[in-house]
């Protein structure tokens, strides 16, 4: 009869085999280094936030769109301010400007008809995010840090801010925005706007009058409650072209550059293909700078 091993012995000999099947499962596999170096993060759009329900007794926001107009392949919405001339604005009960010219130049190069559909400025990008919309035409600067579900054409237009005098005083004015640091000289700006964050952080010793309408500010150049008027260049352009006589003159000079473009939904390839084509061809055959010359022939 063959002899038993006895425990005491047993146990420390499996414990011993365990031991080693252990060590040798953490030995199989790929080499992994000793230090792991972070990943970069990974940047994530901003979670939109749940709108909430209006408070009771106060009225609900105004309607984004006409809800009438109904998503249709062979019709293109083009949102507009109706109130940014030159760009789009309402006259003889129609929509005119030299972006609504453009819409109507892209609808023909894409085969759809265009609808103009009046948004709040202020929630255009809402509108179109909504599906109110398919573009925004209406004087939009390219923004580098625009909404992650929103993407801008190519530019089709390159300005800035540029200064609007009254003619008599073109000369007094002509040696540059930094030469009136300390001037005492009042400069008008529409409240809020790129001109208004310009003046605010780069010159000073100036007096500055903030309007809520352009035409305000018009106004006041014309009767000398304000010596000059920093606004966008086709903005400004388009005034003093209007201007009967020839009271007020542009100085052409860029103060700050900016980009104009179309904003559309980043899902919206297709649209954004056939935008590019258009602003590429049309710059190609000087369709483009014709249309704007039209409406901006002191740019």
């Amino acid at each position: 009869m063959q002899k038993q091993m006895p425990k005491y012995i047993i146990q420390p000999f499996l414990a011993l085999l365990a031991l080693l099947f252990c060590v040798s499962l953490s030995t199989c596999g790929p080499d992994v280094p000793e230090q792991v170096l972070p990943t970069k993060k990974i940047e994530q759009c901003p979670q939109t936030a749940i709108k909430p329900d209006p408070a009771p007794g106060k009225p609900a926001p105004q309607a984004l769109a006409d809800p009438e107009i109904a998503a249709d392949p062979q019709i293109l919405r083009v949102g507009v301010f109706l109130d940014t001339p030159p760009f789009t604005y309402k006259k003889d009960d129609k929509t005119q400007g030299l972006e609504a010219d453009l819409a109507q130049q892209l609808g023909t190069f894409a085969g759809k008809t265009v609808h103009f559909i009046k948004v709040p400025e202020k929630r255009a990008t809402e509108a179109l995010l909504e599906g109110h919309i398919d573009i925004i035409m209406s004087g939009r600067k390219i923004r580098a840090g625009a909404d992650c579900n929103v993407i801008f054409s190519e530019p089709y237009l390159h300005g800035g801010q540029i200064l609007l005098v009254r003619s008599q005083d073109t000369a007094l004015f002509s040696t540059g925005i930094y030469n009136l640091e300390n001037s005492g000289f009042t400069l008008g700006v529409i409240e809020g706007s790129v001109g208004d964050l310009f003046l605010t952080k780069a010159i000073h010793g100036i007096r500055i009058t903030r309007f809520q309408k352009v035409d305000a500010a018009i106004q006041a150049l014309t009767h000398k409650k304000i010596d000059l008027f920093l606004h966008d260049a086709p903005t400004i352009c388009h005034y003093a072209a209007a201007t009967k006589p020839a009271a007020l003159t542009p100085l052409l000079t860029l103060v700050t550059e900016e980009y104009l473009g179309w904003e559309m939904r980043k899902e919206d390839e297709e649209l954004r293909q056939q935008v590019n084509h258009f602003i590429q061809q049309t710059k190609a055959d000087g369709q483009l700078q014709k249309t704007i010359k039209q409406w901006l022939p002191n740019l």
